[in-house]
């Protein structure tokens, strides 16, 4: 590879398709990412791994719930930053997690571009990693073959499949 990762990152999604695109997106971006396919998975991962700059967390997960794996992983590092992204984020959810200092979340659908400047911004308000310069034209974008994974979630999330 030969190029230093901008950023470790732990995605805990359990749609498939979805964790396969967006770990080969943020790869493409230069990100290192740790993928697990539910909550249990996600704490191990952790334990194994951890800690990450940043947890990418959806919240209805198999095996062990968003919230859960949150605290488990904020049990054994209280200062690791994540970002909620889910398509249902209940008024339950927000109180448990606003009680563990997650405060940050993004909704589903999201355009991997909006993902990637809010994992930007994070890293660089934490101080975890610089944020890359990179342009991102919209023009660009659509015509750099490194984009394909980008193209294909955003397309997925236009249909609502992930919804």
């Amino acid at each position: 590879m030969g190029v230093n990762p901008v950023g470790r990152l732990l995605l805990v999604e359990d749609e498939t398709v979805l964790r396969g695109l967006v770990s080969q997106f943020l790869v493409l971006e230069n990100f290192e990412v740790v993928a697990a396919e539910d909550g249990l998975a996600a704490v191990e991962a952790y334990e194994d791994g951890g800690p990450f700059d940043l947890v990418l967390l959806d919240l209805n997960l198999p095996v062990l719930s968003g919230v859960e794996a949150c605290r488990r992983i904020k049990e054994i590092h209280p200062e690791q930053p994540f970002l909620v992204c889910s398509a249902a984020i209940l008024d339950s959810h927000i109180a448990a997690l606003e009680a563990l200092g997650v405060t940050e979340s993004l909704g589903k659908p999201y355009h991997p571009l909006e993902l990637l400047t809010r994992i930007r911004t994070m890293l660089t308000d934490t101080g975890s990693c610089a944020a890359s310069d990179r342009d991102h034209d919209p023009k660009t974008w659509r015509n750099d073959p490194r984009q394909a994974a980008s193209r294909s979630v955003h397309a997925l999330s236009e249909a609502h499949v992930f919804d």
